[in-house]
């Protein structure tokens, strides 16, 4: 891995500063933020604070048939988050990635901002941070997006210290975050899939380089993962079945949009995990939480299974090392949220949900630098639990689907 030397990242600061300057979002300061792996993610501070978009309320003294208004002058935006990319990872500067999956986001993003997404059974509610413009240049592009502020991610919450003894993640908030969260991506799916966004799937469908990132750090992977762990046994007829799982999906993520899309396939978020769910510092210790999903670069055409199973895979992976309660009960949410899916549905969002169980091995630090709670009997235990989902899921086993964390997944027939 070889990131930026610090006189490399001064000079793109240097030049991000500069082409901000350029438009009404020029920044005093830029301070780069630790999330982001792919991209260069900065919080700045404007020169010259905007006036922030409200929505008036002709029942409360708006004007008739306006959408928007400006707000008061001490209500301005003062700071903005500014997502660099360029044709390589920022954490690794020898990794290429395709430039063009900003240019997904920003389509994406321009289009989400036209759905109004209502959940009525939850305190807490769902939104996509406003694009305010898109700098294109050749080989690096650059996004001036809305700052959540003192924003924190759902994983960083979960993982806390801490987390177990957190009022503000008591059981009910939990639960309500997780529903809403399924709820959402229940309905963004369906939303998508409508005719009239026929043009959108077939332009965000043919987000290639992502959809071959994907592959590459989860099928691609698993199987290689397993080979790790010597004192992992495998059956003879357990290897064939994880080589067909990775066979399948090899030939499916070779499959393209027909514009006729069924129940389990479309246009999927493809990255959507605690990290990408942000929460306002404010919202943290209040019982209506307002929930912001972030990074729709990997966008992509796909099984809806994998954007179920791999937000359910991550929580597991929270309780598997952390013992974290607020984990299983966003997860317990989440399911019930999103809602029935057929049986078959459910085994494969099983089988997605242990690739993810699986490759944490390759998303997080190398084996000898992980932290104290990542010990190796929990690395190969999350590795089996892993191989449970996946052979369980793609051998279609009801009695383990009826007792496991999926249960709910399918409705009582």
């Amino acid at each position: 891995m070889s990131p930026l030397s610090q006189s490399e990242k001064d000079q793109l600061i240097a030049q991000i500063s500069h082409s901000l300057s350029k438009t009404p979002y020029a920044c005093s300061s830029l301070t780069q933020l630790t999330n982001g792996t792919t991209n260069f993610v900065f919080r700045g501070v404007l020169t010259q604070p905007e006036p922030v978009l409200l929505p008036l309320d002709p029942q409360h003294g708006g004007i008739d048939n306006a959408e928007t208004a400006i707000a008061t002058a001490a209500t301005r935006t003062k700071t903005v988050i500014i997502k660099h990319s360029t044709a390589f990872a920022a954490l690794n500067k020898d990794l290429p990635i395709d430039v063009s999956r900003c240019v997904v986001e920003e389509r994406m993003l321009n289009a989400l901002s036209s759905w109004n997404f209502q959940h009525t059974t939850s305190t807490s509610r769902i939104k996509i941070p406003r694009l305010h413009i898109f700098i294109r240049q050749t080989d690096a592009n650059t996004q001036i997006l809305e700052d959540i502020p003192g924003a924190v991610d759902l994983k960083a919450l979960l993982i806390a210290p801490s987390a177990n003894s957190n009022l503000s993640l008591s059981q009910s908030r939990a639960t309500s975050i997780g529903r809403a969260l399924g709820s959402w991506l229940r309905a963004y799916h369906t939303w998508i899939s409508a005719p009239s966004h026929a043009d959108l799937r077939a332009e965000i469908g043919a987000n290639e380089p992502m959809r071959k990132l994907k592959y590459l750090i989860s099928y691609n992977t698993f199987i290689g993962v397993i080979e790790q762990f010597p004192e992992i046994t495998c059956t003879e007829v357990d290897k064939k079945t994880l080589e067909d799982v990775k066979d399948v999906a090899t030939e499916e993520f070779e499959r393209t949009a027909t514009g006729e899309e069924c129940e389990e396939w479309g246009i999927i978020h493809g990255d959507f995990w605690t990290g990408n769910v942000l929460l306002s510092e404010k919202q943290q210790v209040e019982q209506e939480t307002n929930l912001s999903i972030v990074d729709w670069e990997f966008t992509q055409f796909g099984h809806r299974a994998y954007d179920i199973g791999q937000m359910i895979g991550d929580l597991l992976e929270r309780n598997h090392f952390m013992q974290v309660n607020g984990a299983v009960w966003v997860l317990g949410g989440f399911i019930d949220g999103y809602g029935a899916v057929s049986e078959d549905m459910a085994f494969r969002i099983a089988v997605h949900t242990g690739v993810q169980l699986i490759t944490w091995v390759t998303r997080g630090p190398p084996l000898h630098m992980r932290p104290a709670w990542a010990t190796r009997k929990r690395v190969v235990g999350i590795v089996e639990l892993g191989i449970t989902f996946i052979l369980k899921g793609w051998n279609k086993d009801r009695k383990w689907l009826k007792s496991s964390v999926l249960a709910d997944l399918v409705a009582d027939k």
